[in-house]
């Protein structure tokens, strides 16, 4: 039998050990919360400090997080959520959010099952800005929790090294049905102009510099990426638009707006890159007497060869105008 020195036992034996530990991996942790008998659950990897600069540096700024560890943070819900006007069906979701030092992004998205890093923003349902807190202790490990504030209303806490956000959300007493999709569409001469929209609702939110804040993209609408196509060129702000299909894009402010003619057509509505901008012109908005409970949308004419696009809702008007550019 051949003899081995002691050191050499001794260096296996801690390989061996090693290697039966495997790498060190974040458990699983959940947290549930009732209302009248009906559940909403969250399930999430629970990654630890460890001596490490979190938000920042582990988990980077403005890049899509999987706000936890391992496979992708589940939501459940078994009734009709809201939160912070974003409308939350019951059913199963993925919880993503993009961390900064002054806002997150939280991110309901519809793809559930996947790793945590697997993400897919054309399947985003609701984006919710949240306002991180700094905390004077520190969390070692994430921590995610909901609170009953009422007997219709929680918060879910995200607690991790030194910061916190909170979520306040309710249960909707109505069935909630996701913002439909409606159309418009103008017969200008031979030409056809047309726009696919999601109509979304006021539902008592304050819209403009609220739940559509100033000054920043929107995808003027809800869901899926707000259609524009036209089968003859158009003059729209003074600029040629071609004929054939795009995404319009608003940045709404309190006085103008800034219109946005993408060449990107079929994503989702939050999926926007300025890259694919064919123009972007400028309208003012106009305060309207009456309120617009839903999103509408119009094109009218205004001339033979004229038209129209109008965007109201709340106490909104837009006005973009447009003519049938002539052949030279």
């Amino acid at each position: 039998m051949k003899r081995y020195a002691p050191h050499i036992i001794l260096t296996l034996l801690l390989a061996g050990q090693s290697f039966a530990q495997g790498p060190v991996t974040s458990p699983r942790d959940s947290s549930k919360i009732i209302f009248d008998g009906a559940q909403v659950s969250i399930a999430y990897g629970k990654p630890a400090v460890r001596g490490r600069a979190i938000f920042g540096n582990v988990v980077p700024y403005y890049k899509v997080w999987r706000t936890g560890a391992g496979e992708a943070t589940l939501l459940r819900t078994d009734v009709d959520l809201e939160m912070d006007g974003a409308i939350i069906p019951r059913g199963s979701y993925s919880l993503y959010s993009i961390p900064s030092e002054e806002r997150w992004k939280l991110i309901i998205n519809k793809q559930t099952g996947q790793w945590g890093t697997v993400y897919d923003p054309k399947l985003d349902l609701a984006r919710i800005e949240v306002e991180p807190r700094p905390m004077t202790r520190v969390v070692e490990e994430l921590s995610m929790r909901f609170e009953k504030t009422a007997t219709d209303r929680g918060i879910l806490r995200v607690e991790w090294e030194r910061t916190a956000v909170a979520i306040p959300f309710h249960v909707s007493k109505d069935i909630l049905v996701a913002s439909p999709r409606d159309s418009a569409v103008l017969q200008l001469g031979a030409a056809r102009i047309a726009v696919d929209y999601g109509r979304p609702s006021m539902r008592g939110r304050s819209i403009f510099g609220g739940v559509v804040p100033y000054g920043k993209v929107w995808r003027t609408g809800a869901n899926e990426a707000t259609a524009l196509a036209t089968t003859a060129d158009l003059l729209l702000g003074g600029k040629t638009l071609p004929r054939g299909s795009y995404t319009l894009y608003t940045i709404p402010g309190s006085r103008e707006w800034t219109i946005i003619i993408s060449k990107q057509t079929g994503q989702w509505g939050t999926v926007f890159s300025a890259k694919n901008d064919l123009f972007r012109t400028k309208a003012k908005r106009t305060a309207t007497r009456s309120t617009t409970e839903k999103l509408t949308v119009e094109l009218r004419s205004t001339g033979p060869t004229a038209g129209e696009l109008r965007i109201m809702w709340e106490r909104t008007l837009v006005r973009i105008p447009f003519t049938l550019k002539q052949s030279e």
